[in-house]
């Protein structure tokens, strides 16, 4: 079952905190209101933000453009042994 998906990607973006960050903590992702570097649990790794998934998919992101976002980011996290 892979940590990061399409819906934690549409939370990021419905998020209404503009600085918000899509992060892994214990294994589970979530969409934090901010970088939880200074703020946040220690063990927090920030995948993105809501300004990098815009930024990657232009403002016509699709759900078949945010699965493959999802599927690219879990691959990487993965990699890294998140």
């Amino acid at each position: 079952m892979p940590t990061i998906t399409s819906e934690h990607l549409h939370a990021l973006l419905a998020s209404a905190h503009r600085d918000a960050a899509l992060v892994v903590v214990g294994g589970r992702a979530a969409v934090v209101p901010a970088d939880p570097g200074g703020d946040g649990p220690e063990e927090a790794l920030v995948v993105t933000t809501r300004n990098a998934v815009i930024a990657e998919l232009d403002t016509g992101a699709n759900d078949e453009q945010l699965e493959s976002l999802a599927q690219r980011l879990d691959v990487a996290l993965d990699s890294l042994g998140g």
